[in-house]
């Protein structure tokens, strides 16, 4: 039978290696949700400047969309 500091050594290191990995898995996701977070950041800033775009043409195009082409 083993004594009983040995098992508890054991079990300390193996919780020790389990923190050390849920520590590495907790800064791996913070680093994922921050470039996910510019991303997203930089993907509104496009479609803000997209929708000022579309809001800046002239509204021939758009009635174009509705005529009947010149060939019917």
């Amino acid at each position: 039978m083993e004594p009983s500091g040995t098992r508890s050594e054991q079990r300390i290191d193996e919780l020790e290696a389990r923190l050390a990995e849920q520590d590495h898995s907790i800064l791996e996701l913070s680093d994922e949700v921050y470039r996910q977070q510019r991303q997203i950041a930089k993907l509104e800033t496009e479609m803000q400047r997209l929708t000022e775009r579309l809001k800046t043409q002239p509204q021939s195009a758009a009635s174009n969309a509705t005529e009947i082409p010149p060939h019917y």
